[in-house]
């Protein structure tokens, strides 16, 4: 869950702007309440805060999946500005 995503919220929000994301959800209804309460949650900590900013930040979600289609179950794949999809990092291929 990308407590982000669920507040409708940026990285930078204030305590204010994470309470009144959590009432505007709470009265969107597009998440199960315990998924906002959880999201509020997150987002007040400040340790937790920074954790989550800096995996949400990232997109390592591109680096975790494997490439279709390819032998070597090791291979990175990094996203590559300009192009649609992804290609192959084959610098660690020898």
């Amino acid at each position: 869950m990308n407590p982000y995503k669920v507040l409708a919220v940026k990285h930078d929000a204030t305590p204010h702007d994470i309470v009144q994301a959590a009432g505007m959800a709470l009265r969107e209804r597009k998440y199960p309440a315990r998924e906002v309460a959880e999201a509020r949650k997150q987002l007040m900590d400040p340790q937790a805060k920074m954790i989550l900013d800096f995996v949400h930040s990232a997109d390592i979600e591109s680096l975790l999946n494997p490439v279709k289609g390819n032998s070597n179950k090791n291979a990175v794949v990094l996203p590559t500005a300009g192009t649609e999809g992804m290609q192959r990092l084959t610098i660690f291929d020898m």
